[in-house]
């Protein structure tokens, strides 16, 4: 299985086509890049523009400009950029030593600016620039922001002085600061990553500061200008690298990037919200929300294109009609620039993406977006990394400009005529953020039951106040469980009341969403009295996502419990391991007092099958009781050692008075377990169910050799009529007959073939089967190896198309956090896999296929290589039939 990348894919709506290309564009392209372009991909096409009244020019290219990734246009129309030069430089990089600054000047007085020089060096990690109010450039690196002077005029910056200081032990480039912009009124807007969920301090210049403890998500502050007033605005992101206030300084980000949980997002940010992510939980664990799914937490506006880096409101340009109000995204990965016109709804809005300006994606050399800026004229400046294959810097690099074509209708820029945000709902969340609870009467009652999720978190925002406390103490015990679900946020951010009153009560609730959050306070916080009250949380109608979190709670809870008993004897704080889960999972299996829907849970989760006494339980289970039950134990089964297991295989899929699917999922574990015992059940070729023909027939693959079974094949396709049939189509794969070799052989014609339906039910064992390996790297509903992405989630961000893409072409795409690392040690041991974590002295932590996570000391290292190939190799396609991908395809657009 490819290691399917977590990107969001919508609808897309095309603007008019004919694009046009401003001639002059392609003048100043000769003019700045011509021995650029020629070294360095001359056949790349240049990005078109959807709607023909704009144009597209190329401004410049290296080595004018390289690897330029920040960009602003002050008032005076220069043109300043960051360059980098240190992003996971190379060690045979030959560039500066340090990230610069460039200024390009309009030296012609065509309305461009060209002429570059040097404005500012000496920087590491420099990521985005923003110019404040009063035309002051402003400067973020991943460990701070600084004003940039040039107080004689001579566009060189002569001193830099600090506004904020991050401090912490991490250094990774781009997880630290990197989001800025400037509000009219002074207050500059700074977003900060995820930090490897390190804790941090971010310093002010007045001595206030804003800690984050280990384990959190990344955050938006905001400062006045000069670095004074520092306070945190909101939480919950992986990286929000690109922030935006539009002119009715409503402020925007996209969130960049989501790893295996998709998709990327665009997000509206709201004082107090708290938008899901924390990095001390995997991508896809119960207590990580990505789109408002957790209490409390806010939903995205829209899912966005792949490593989303740039955010610009339309109003700040001059475009033709129509396009007022709308927010442009900067989709590194994806070659473009999208379009979201936002439609209210609630305090917030709704929206979808249509293509702006795109390249070719297919080139190596492609346009990769990075940020955007307005010039004072409204036209569009973008910066291009321009090799999507190389995450390090390499070189290469554009700057192009958008603008509306001479003769076509322009709207002047309309940002700088401020809009009051006025509608009602606005309103409405500005009186209960600001307002106190306890004087509003009824109205915090009812906004707590409120269907906008903005509106619930300014109340409970509210409610958190010190205040608010006699109210928030009254809202936790209220009749209505919608109440008591946001006074019980409220009084979990406030750390007020007496939390154990609050969770034992929670934990008994009678609504699913009061015991979710139960357990996830109790977790979190450590409250390791209430350990042995979980269970009840769960018992009670258990449901997938309380099962969940109940093993995530009583895990943190397990490991809350050794730190105490450690720190007491000068120990380190231990972090939750696989072993306490399974104790956890082996404890439910056993008590026959849990509902089956619980033991089921329990079944398709325990990994501990060396277990004697699991596996003995896991044969009960598999032999009696509930259908859905029978099946999970079944399919934990192929991996049991045990070596009952087989002859308990053979005889369910054997019995037919048992369902055709619990039969067929026994052949599949068979498969998986012992393949050498399928020849045994060769005569199903006939069985009465066709699943359970598909499934054996499959599963014979593997002993397609066999004398005996190849002509148990043979037979059984001789008596076939419909030669393109599923089943027939795996007779002649496992025969290797001359019709099998007539299969699609191009990708356009495997995504012709693939457009018919699918069955899901037998996708899932397409996937769970040995002969398609998807588990060896890959997830799914607690299935399966997390080494690429966790595909639990898939269907919420891959459409169809793309899924058929990430599997017949994997390399086509890979995301940077599952790239492809090869280290080679000075003995020759070659390791290779997705690097986890480097340490501060480049020490590379690598989960590597089939060898687990392995860190190799940097004085061993002799090479440490990344491929531009996906370690899912082309050709997945050729160990399934037709049907087959039909299948995969159908149960992987199931998982949402």
């Amino acid at each position: 299985m490819p290691f399917l990348r977590s990107h969001h894919v919508l609808q897309s709506k095309v603007l008019p086509s004919k694009p046009g290309i401003g001639v002059r564009g392609m003048a100043l392209g000769l003019v700045f890049s011509l021995a650029a372009m020629s070294a360095h991909g001359a056949d790349v096409p240049m990005p078109v523009a959807r709607d023909h009244q704009l144009q597209v020019e190329l401004v410049a290219s290296e080595p004018q400009i390289v690897t330029p990734i920040g960009v602003a246009v002050d008032k005076r129309n220069r043109l300043f950029v960051v360059e980098s030069h240190t992003h996971h430089r190379p060690a045979d990089y030959k560039g500066p030593a340090t990230d610069l600054v460039k200024m390009f000047v309009d030296t012609n007085n065509d309305g461009i600016p060209d002429s570059p020089k040097v404005f500012a060096e000496g920087f590491k990690s420099a990521m985005n620039l923003a110019l404040s109010p009063t035309d002051e450039l402003y400067l973020v690196h991943r460990s701070g922001v600084v004003v940039l002077h040039d107080a004689n005029g001579d566009g060189v910056s002569e001193r830099t002085s600090p506004v904020v200081e991050l401090e912490t032990a991490e250094v990774y480039p781009h997880n630290g600061l990197s989001g800025i912009t400037f509000s009219r009124d002074g207050w500059l807007y700074l977003g900060m990553g995820e930090n490897f969920g390190a804790e941090h301090r971010l310093r002010g210049t007045d001595g206030r500061s804003v800690h984050t403890g280990p384990g959190r998500g990344g955050k938006v502050f905001r400062c006045r200008a000069d670095g004074s007033e520092l306070e945190e605005v909101a939480a919950g992101f992986w990286n929000p690298f690109g922030l935006e206030l539009d002119r009715a300084n409503r402020l925007f980000c996209v969130d960049n990037d989501p790893g295996g949980r998709p998709p990327c997002r665009l997000l509206h940010i709201v004082p107090g919200g708290d938008y899901g992510y924390k990095r001390r939980y995997d991508d896809t664990n119960a207590f990580n929300g990505w789109d408002g799914e957790l209490p409390g937490t806010l939903p995205m506006l829209s899912g966005v294109g792949e490593s989303p880096c740039g955010i610009l409101s339309c109003d700040r340009l001059s475009l033709p009609e129509g396009y007022a109000g709308a927010l442009l995204v900067a989709s590194w990965g994806d070659a473009a620039i999208e379009m979201y016109r936002l439609q209210p709804h609630g305090v917030s809005f709704r929206t979808s993406k249509e293509i702006l300006m795109a390249g070719e994606k297919k080139f190596k050399e492609a346009f990769c977006p990075v940020d955007m800026a307005a010039a004072p004229d409204g036209s569009l400046y973008i910066t291009d990394w321009a090799d999507r294959t190389s995450y390090p810097v390499h070189g290469k690099g554009r700057i192009w400009r958008l603008s509306t074509k001479r003769g076509a209708s322009a709207v002047k820029p309309a940002y700088e005529n401020a809009l009051a945000e006025s509608s009602k709902e606005a309103l409405r969340f500005q009186r209960l953020l600001n307002g106190k609870p306890a004087a509003q009467d009824q109205e915090w009652k009812l906004s707590l039951t409120d269907s906008d999720p903005f509106i619930r978190s300014a109340t409970i925002t509210a409610l958190a106040r010190p205040e608010a406390r006699e109210t928030l103490a009254k809202a936790v015990t209220d009749s209505d469980p919608a109440v008591r679900l946001g006074a019980m946020i409220a009084q979990w951010r406030s750390r007020s009341g007496d939390p154990m009153a609050t969770l034992r009560a929670a934990l008994r609730d009678t609504d699913e969403r009061i015991r979710f959050l139960a357990l996830w306070w109790a977790g979190e916080d450590g409250v390791v009295g209430l350990s042995e009250e979980l269970h009840k949380a769960v018992a009670q109608q258990p449901t997938p996502e309380l099962f969940q979190a109940y093993l995530t709670a009583a895990e943190l809870l397990a490991a809350s419990s050794n730190a105490d008993a450690q720190q007491q004897s000068g120990g380190t704080r231990p972090k939750p391991t696989a072993a306490v889960r399974q104790q956890l999972l082996a404890r439910i299996l056993h008590d026959d007092a849990q509902p089956a829907a619980l033991h089921a849970m329990a079944a398709a989760t325990v990994t501990s099958l060396n277990d004697a006494k699991i596996a003995a339980r896991l044969l009960y289970f598999a032999s009696s009781g509930e259908l859905n039950l029978r099946r999970e134990a079944v399919r934990t089964l192929g991996g049991c050692p045990a070596p009952e297991v087989p002859a308990t295989l053979k005889s369910i899929a054997l019995d037919i008075a048992l369902p055709a699917p619990l039969r067929a999922d026994a052949i599949m574990s068979l498969a998986r377990r012992e393949p050498s015992q399928l020849a045994a059940l060769s005569g199903l070729l006939n069985d009465q169910d066709m699943r359970v023909q598909l499934e054996i027939a499959r599963s014979l693959r593997l002993v397609a050799s066999e004398t005996s079974v190849r002509n148990q094949l043979r037979l059984k396709l001789a008596t076939l009529s419909d030669s393109s049939s599923a089943l027939a189509q795996q007779l002649h794969l496992a025969l290797q007959t001359e019709s099998a070799t007539k299969r699609p052989a191009s990708e356009v014609e495997w995504r012709e073939a693939v457009k018919a339906p699918g069955d899901a039910v037998s996708g899932e064992r397409v996937f769970l089967h040995p002969l398609s390996g998807c588990t060896a790297c890959h997830q799914a509903e607690g299935r399966g190896t997390s080494i690429g992405p966790n595909l639990t989630y898939v269907a919420r961000s891959l459409d169809q198309e793309r899924l058929v893409e990430a599997i017949l072409v994997p390399s086509r795409e890979v995301a940077p956090q599952y790239e492809h690392h090869i280290v080679t040690t000075k003995a020759g041991m070659v390791y290779s896999g997705v690097l986890v974590h480097s340490a501060l002295d480049g020490a590379p932590l690598i989960d590597a296929l089939g060898a687990g996570r392995i860190r190799v000391p940097m004085t061993q290292v002799a090479r440490h290589d990344t491929s531009t190939l996906s370690m899912m190799p082309a050709g997945l396609e050729n160990t399934m039939t037709v049907q087959d991908l039909r299948d995969l395809i159908a149960y992987l657009t199931t998982l949402k």
